[in-house]
């Protein structure tokens, strides 16, 4: 396990040890539970950005910002101008961010939704991840999509049946099947995601 150092100057340069991530962040925040970096940058289209911490010694500050954004698997988010990260929930998806008017708001960014529901998917937890996806709206394909010979063939089908309880739960889930793989065309796994699911 590698250590990593993360600081913002005086000059809203985000660095990684030497290594400059942004040169113009308001602030950041790590999460090791969600295995992220998210930042938000300053100009007069402000977003929350998400770095996996595993892709970090990828990351190329000097590549185009399509590029960037390949490499952090997700779309970055548009915020407000004057917003500040001030935390990223450890065991839910969501992020507290500070409005410029001073409120506190918490958000449920894709970047951070999608590996958690993929984790909870992996980990057998399909109560947390149909739960999550509703209130989402991410497409319940994806439970069958992740790993279909696991969900078929050994025991996931099982697992989810015993795991759902209210049956209007399993309807949606049902209605909702389609033969079409999503994680080709809605929700790409990424690189670092596919990486870990081998190494794990």
């Amino acid at each position: 396990s590698k250590r990593l150092a993360f600081g913002l100057s005086s000059r809203y340069r985000l660095y990684c040890g030497e290594r400059l991530l942004s040169s113009a962040s308001t602030s950041f925040a790590v999460s090791l539970e969600h295995k992220f970096l998210s930042h938000i940058t300053l100009g007069s289209r402000p977003q929350q950005r998400f770095l996996p911490l595993a892709s970090l010694r990828d990351f190329d500050p000097f590549m185009g910002s399509d590029e960037n954004e390949a490499l952090d698997g997700y779309e970055a988010r548009s915020v407000e101008r004057g917003a500040r990260l001030i935390a990223i929930f450890p065991m839910k998806p969501m992020c507290v961010i500070q409005m410029p008017r001073g409120n506190l708001e918490s958000i449920s960014p894709r970047a951070l939704v999608l590996p958690y529901i993929m984790m909870k998917i992996d980990e057998g937890d399909y109560f947390t991840a149909l739960d999550i996806m509703r209130r989402q709206r991410v497409d319940m394909n994806l439970i069958v999509d992740l790993d279909p010979f696991h969900f078929l063939e050994k025991g996931g089908a099982e697992l989810f049946i015993g795991q759902i309880d209210k049956i209007d739960n399993i309807n949606l889930f049902l209605s909702s099947l389609i033969d079409v793989d999503t994680t080709i065309w809605k929700y790409p796994i990424p690189s670092w995601r596919k990486k870990e699911r081998r190494d794990g």
